[in-house]
């Protein structure tokens, strides 16, 4: 008998071991995988940590608190750049009249672009305070991203698309106004104090977490199949060992978090109505990555180390992101993110040719790179971070609720946001929920 099994170990379900340990909790944390940090996923490409799912810290978030708790090694996020790669020509800027002015289009959708950033400046402007949001402005939030595009030239929403969804991973017309200020409008204002780098990678800190359990049992190659409820109010779960060739195991605990994507709750448990519901409103897509390491050593790439955000339309990917800008020690790593991609599963067979062809979709954006590419890595996943529609918000309340006091569901899906700095907040709001339940508890 456990007081909680949590299922996943990506960055809520670790966070709430971390959490519940320490307040003298018997806790099983089982994981599918056979590794720890979920979507936080750190590679080596060239001896160089790179990012190949969560790529920033948000500051003033509960990640952000956890790393500096944990002791990770942070920087700032210091864009001074914003790029655009359109109709085969790649434009990168300090300055965004300059930038427009350079791009291969029409006066007409030059225009068109221009005044959208003039207008998401000023709103990124009035609605931020030091890199922060402020709370929205009435029915701010219930707008959608898309309303800011949709009478611009069919070229210039092509660019801006890429760029939303490169930024948030949704589609303009599924993310509210709010949120298109956050996770694009920033990098277009090149805002410098709402990121933070972990240097050794956004893995660094699930495995940390992980590192500092000491009494929790956690178990990989653990598959939950089923969850249900017996007359005692106490939770069985039916466990596959992938390990042991698919072995059965069983375990009782008296509350349960849930701590996997929303789309694959469902598939082990019997929910009421309202829950199952509010799941539905939670669209959580597939996403494909590419990290790249280049030599910049090369006198007339020195430009190329400032780059920072480039929108890349009518590419295989959105965006791409140095992290890192201006290390000036002659490498650069770029990461190209394919939110449109979605999940393409023969990209993480490294013998299917996808890396080669999205390789050579990162040479098109930067041709003058070719040749001096140190090393590369893809990654696609089934089910991304969730997406920031007004229709998640409108639900938060059911998806945070618990069913019967003892059922949790903690992630970037129930989060008031998204992505890890969400996760880790709904961590904390579950740990807080469990010790209450348990210290008013008759067990």
């Amino acid at each position: 008998m456990y007081d909680v099994a949590i299922i996943g170990g990506g960055p809520a379900g670790l966070a709430s071991a971390y959490n519940l340990e320490r307040t003298g909790q018997k806790v099983v944390l089982l994981e599918e995988a056979g590794r720890l940090g979920g979507r936080a996923k750190t590679v080596n490409v060239h001896g160089e940590p790179v990012n190949m799912g969560a790529m920033f810290v948000y500051a003033g978030t509960a990640s952000h608190e956890l790393a500096a708790e944990l002791g990770i090694n942070l920087e700032p996020f210091e864009p001074t750049t914003f790029g655009i790669h359109v109709n085969g020509e790649t434009v990168v800027s300090t300055d965004n009249d300059d930038l427009v002015e350079r791009l291969p289009l029409t006066e007409e959708s030059r225009n068109g672009l221009r005044a959208f950033i003039d207008r998401a400046t000023s709103e990124y402007y009035a609605n931020t305070v030091n890199g922060q949001l402020r709370p929205a402005t009435p029915g701010f939030g219930e707008e959608s991203a898309q309303s800011r595009i949709s009478d611009l030239p069919q070229e210039v929403q092509e660019i801006l698309t890429a760029a939303i969804r490169g930024g948030s991973v949704a589609h303009p017309s599924e993310l509210s106004a709010t949120y298109a200020l956050r996770y694009f409008a920033s990098y277009l204002v090149k805002e410098k104090k709402n990121r933070v780098v972990s240097i050794m990678g956004m893995e660094a800190i699930p495995t940390a977490l992980a590192d500092a359990l000491q009494s929790t049992e956690v178990h990989l190659n653990h598959r939950v199949e089923t969850i249900h409820q017996d007359d005692e109010g106490q939770w069985n779960l039916q466990i596959a060992i992938e390990s042991e060739g698919g072995a059965g195991r069983s375990l009782t605990a008296r509350h349960v978090i849930m701590a996997i994507p929303a789309p694959r709750i469902s598939t082990m448990v019997k929910l009421p109505d309202w829950k199952t519901a509010a799941l539905d409103a939670v669209q959580t897509p597939g996403s494909t990555e590419l990290g790249v390491v280049v030599d910049i050593s090369a006198p007339e790439l020195a430009a190329v180390d400032d780059w920072s955000f480039i929108a890349t339309a009518g590419r295989a990917f959105d965006v791409v992101i140095n992290p890192r800008p201006g290390r000036k020690d002659g490498t650069a790593q770029f990461v190209c993110y394919g939110n449109s991609a979605g999940y393409i599963e023969e990209a993480n067979d490294p013998t299917s040719g996808v890396l080669e062809h999205w390789i050579e979709e990162f040479l098109k954006v930067a041709p003058q790179l070719r040749g001096r590419i140190l090393g590369a890595s893809i990654q696609s996943w089934q089910h991304c971070f969730s997406l920031l529609t007004p229709t998640r918000a409108s639900a938060l309340p059911q998806l945070q609720a618990p069913v019967d006091g003892t059922l949790h569901f903690a992630g970037d899906y129930s989060s008031e946001t998204a992505g890890t700095h969400g996760a880790y907040s709904e961590a904390h709001r579950v740990s807080r929920e469990i010790l209450l339940a348990l210290s008013t508890s008759t067990y």
